[in-house]
């Protein structure tokens, strides 16, 4: 069996669909890169770099998740997504965050189980979406802080705090199981015990024949950081994730043998998942921001990649004291440091746990003229302060009333 999932979870790699997702992942990251180049001056991290590194761990998360569904006997039919996917789309123009299958797949599932239409196979679906968000639980925790974008954002008390805008992408495949219905086979085919699947669909018999079909999906991951630092953010998101996929594809094992189980799996994916992200919210504008100006010394927001700062070891969220012994409490003072290209420094430096340290770099050859830095601005307000996107239909609503305006 494992060799039959590895066989034909190898053929998504041929599929022109995985390429055109691949093609959406690589204009993702080439917006992000201008938005660097406008903040930072340089890219961090090469586009091809970027996408090269999404698709293997969206490679590795997909083959994670077809073994799970596989597994696991988790049965989809051919209309469940149909409605899915068109009813995803909608709810995107209404807010871009609810592109998401638990709120559709949710929706789709409940308007079934009341009405009666579409017939749609509700404990697959939802262990569907269950399997995907375990997925990007796990890509989260590997590969989520990466990608960060310093952000300047304004709070609900009129405040302006520095944080970062965590977004990553990746192209998955994933295999499904399809009941057959077509002609009697012959040979080609793998026994299974007695008790797979799990999740049956009606009408599934211990003789019914079941086909491996090849899915191609994206996962996204964004949020915003206020708080702690990226990578610590990115881990508490993918526990959390974790947490809500595992209690839903629970949810969706009970709901294959219980009518009032489909309604609760139907209800937790969408009002759960949303939960989710309220909490990250309410975190954020309850927490206390690490990204403001420190006291004494200058905070770091984020370092050039390979900039003498990061070769060093400076990390966002440290308070830089001293360089060669001279306090810096404003730009302007590190850039007097800076001016007179140094070929040894060091930095005295209290890190996010309170740590005091000293960092040290030498360039005998050059001298070093700057440090690759960007500083939370102190008693000055930064060049730029983002805030939520609106929807499409924000904005279509808002050229609407503006147009009228004007007559």
């Amino acid at each position: 069996m494992s060799w039959l999932i590895i066989k034909s979870y190898s053929l998504s790699l041929v599929q022109p669909v995985f390429w055109v997702v691949v093609l959406i992942v690589y204009l993702q990251y080439r917006r992000i890169a201008s938005m660097e180049i406008e903040i930072l001056g340089s890219v961090q991290y090469p586009i091809r770099e970027r996408v090269l590194d999404s698709i293997f761990f969206g490679l590795l998360g997909g083959l994670v998740g077809s073994f799970i569904m596989v597994f696991l006997g988790i049965t989809m039919d051919q209309f469940g997504l149909a409605y899915v996917w068109p009813l995803a789309i909608l709810l995107m123009l209404i807010n871009p965050r609810y592109l998401c299958f638990s709120y559709a797949g949710g929706i789709v599932s409940l308007i079934s189980l009341i009405f009666g239409y579409p017939e749609i196979n509700v404990a697959g679906l939802m262990a569907l979406v269950g399997v995907l968000h375990l997925m990007e639980s796990l890509l989260i925790w590997l590969d989520g802080h990466r990608d960060r974008i310093p952000i300047f954002i304004e709070r609900k008390d009129g405040s302006v705090v520095g944080g970062f805008n965590l977004q990553r992408f990746w192209p998955i495949p994933i295999l499904m199981l399809v009941l057959y219905t077509g002609p009697v086979l012959n040979g080609g085919t793998v026994p299974t015990p007695d008790w797979w699947p799990l999740i049956r669909m009606p009408g599934v018999t211990e003789s019914s024949v079941f086909i491996i079909l090849n899915g191609i999906a994206a996962l996204g991951y964004g949020d915003i950081v206020l708080t702690e630092t990226p990578e610590k953010r990115s881990k508490s998101s993918a526990l959390r994730l974790l947490g809500f996929s595992i209690i839903l594809i629970v949810l969706s094992l009970f709901a294959a043998n219980s009518t009032i189980m489909k309604y609760v799996a139907a209800l937790f994916a969408p009002i759960g998942h949303e939960s989710l992200i309220l909490y990250g919210r309410y975190i954020e504008d309850k927490g206390k921001p690490l990204y403001v100006p420190p006291d004494k010394g200058m905070r770091v927001l984020e370092v050039k990649k390979d900039g003498p700062a990061d070769r060093m070891g400076l990390r966002p969220g440290d308070v830089i004291l001293n360089i060669n012994g001279r306090e810096v409490n404003s730009e302007s003072n590190v850039k007097d440091v800076m001016y007179e290209m140094p070929a040894y420094i060091w930095v005295d430096v209290i890190d996010t746990d309170g740590v005091r340290k000293t960092y040290k770099y030498s360039d005998y050859k050059n001298g070093i003229q700057q440090l690759g830095i960007l500083f939370v601005p102190k008693n000055t307000s930064p060049g730029f302060i983002v805030s939520e996107a609106p929807s499409i239909l924000e904005r279509l609503y808002k050229n609407i009333r503006d147009r009228w305006g004007r007559h």
